[in-house]
């Protein structure tokens, strides 16, 4: 998007300082005891349901750690490795569609089981995030010695322990749709990268499409006329 100071401003940092800002926001309305933070976290039921902004502004929510620090630095470092190969464009709809993938996950426990339930941290939009760099980076060596495909196995695994220790099934499927949506996305754009890449789509289409049906074609005609033999020079002086 340009250049400050020499530093090359990617779309990830805009990103990165609009979590920032959302993290001071939220540890001043919870000092204040504030009901406005309501207003950013996606819970189910909606209510009111024209809230509708709040599909996006849960991953800006949460409580300041020690660890945030490290948080904000590991989505900044994903998002421009996966920014620099896959463009501004794609990196926006990936991180949209991981972003909504727990709400949606929520509304299918409330209107299948009945169940409130809500989403408020980026902890599946990171782990969506891992994924992804992992798919399009498998055999990237993470401090000089471990391919990240298995650090990211790795902390998935003990993300999902963690969430089933404390049974917390609807957490447990976030988590697992999060890099579901992840891997399919990067996969499907890998995809698109090849000079013979076939959309989705078609490769539907030519499962219902009807085959052509063969026809026997009669055989071409064989000229049975002898071939009269040609006569050579030689041929000709012996005669």
């Amino acid at each position: 998007l340009g250049h400050w100071n020499n530093i090359p401003i990617y779309l990830t940092t805009i990103l990165t300082a609009v979590l920032v800002a959302g993290l001071i926001l939220s540890a001043v309305l919870m000092s204040m005891r504030s009901g406005l933070l309501e207003l950013f976290i996606f819970s189910m039921p909606l209510d009111p349901a024209w809230t509708l902004w709040r599909l996006f502004t849960y991953v800006a929510i949460g409580q300041v750690s020690f660890f945030t620090p490290f948080s904000i630095l590991f989505f900044y470092w994903l998002s421009v490795g996966l920014e620099t190969h896959l463009g501004r464009p794609k990196l926006g709809w990936l991180l949209a569609l991981i972003t909504l993938t727990s709400p949606l996950v929520s509304a299918l426990w409330w209107w299948g089981f009945g169940l409130p339930s809500g989403a408020a941290d980026n902890y599946m939009l990171m782990s969506g995030l891992l994924i992804a760099f992992a798919t399009l980076y498998p055999n990237t060596e993470a401090w000089g010695w471990i391919p990240f495909k298995w650090v990211a196995f790795a902390c998935i695994a003990c993300g999902s322990l963690m969430l089933l220790a404390d049974r917390n099934w609807l957490g447990i499927s976030q988590l697992w749709a999060s890099c579901a949506v992840a891997y399919a996305c990067i996969f499907q754009l890998r995809e698109t990268e090849y000079d013979d890449y076939v959309s989705p789509l078609a490769k539907l289409q030519r499962l219902f499409h009807k085959k052509p049906r063969f026809r026997v074609l009669p055989s071409a005609r064989v000229d049975q006329r002898p071939v009269e033999a040609e006569e050579t020079p030689g041929d000709v002086d012996a005669l």
